[in-house]
């Protein structure tokens, strides 16, 4: 059994022993791509064909963030590997990832598809501001739907606490679509520790954003002036595009670090079996 203290430990160790390659990582295809991602629309004025652009940037910056995690899983997955070789091993398994997060988008879409039914079946509209309006809809619906969603959060949350060695087994073991039976696998008798880790990581993921968001936000607004608001905006966006960046590393480096030891513990119980 996979001992989350122990995967802890070695995530602070990795965070500790190889800080400098894991900043410069997170730095180029984290941090860089994201406040470019944000300078259009507060401080790059935007008009005609640009807007088109938008779109393609923020793709990019999807893209990017995979390939920083493949990276950042290669990087604490083996301390032999430096930067160049962890960026080569991202592009190898950039594409096998990128499928992969298509498959995964699209069972968390069906996932919703009952209780968008449902909302429908009870006579809610979506108004013109884009939120959904319930108050014509027939009780009886808008509770099972309400129902379905609440269970589409738990499957998903109990899905997402299964996936947790995916881009570990994606970049050591190579695999493609076959990466989603080995991460069920390794991650077998652990679900409810890593439902609480999941949890805890969006708690405090969200606690330091908001803070960022209020706190960054008062302080650009009195030093830029309140009409400048598309520099306070971008200015947000910075602070919170740095505590996304060191989340994403942090949650990259525990997942490839409970992958190494559940691989290794699966490869000692072996000849048990």
């Amino acid at each position: 059994m996979v001992r989350i203290g122990d995967v802890w430990d070695q995530t602070v160790d990795v965070l500790r022993g190889r800080a400098g390659i894991l900043a410069s990582i997170a730095l180029m295809a984290l941090v860089a791509p994201g406040i470019i991602a944000a300078a259009p629309g507060t401080v790059v004025p935007l008009g005609g064909g640009a807007m088109l652009l938008v779109p393609l940037v923020r793709l990019a910056v999807i893209v990017l963030l995979i390939f920083a995690m493949l990276a950042i899983t290669a990087v604490a997955s083996d301390p032999a590997v430096d930067r160049a070789q962890a960026f080569r091993i991202a592009g190898q398994r950039l594409f096998p990832a990128l499928g992969l997060l298509v498959v995964l988008v699209v069972v968390a879409a069906l996932l919703f598809i009952p209780a968008g039914a449902l909302l429908a079946m009870s006579g809610a509209r979506m108004n013109a501001a884009g939120a959904i309006d319930v108050s014509g809809a027939t009780p009886g619906y808008s509770i099972a739907a309400a129902a379905s969603v609440l269970l589409a959060v738990l499957l998903g949350l109990w899905f997402s606490a299964r996936i947790v060695p995916l881009f570990g087994v994606v970049v050591n073991e190579r695999h493609g679509i076959r990466a989603l039976r080995r991460s069920l696998t390794l991650t077998r008798g652990a679900t409810l520790r890593l439902i609480g880790v999941l949890i805890l990581y969006f708690i405090v993921t969200s606690v330091a954003m908001f803070a960022a968001t209020m706190v960054i936000g008062v302080i650009a607004r009195l030093a830029l002036g309140a009409e400048a608001a598309g520099g306070v905006r971008f200015v947000v966006a910075v602070a919170t595009t740095l505590i996304s960046a060191a989340a994403t590393v942090l949650q990259s480096v525990f997942y490839a670090r409970f992958y190494v030891t559940a691989h290794a513990q699966e490869q000692r119980m072996a000849p048990l079996s």
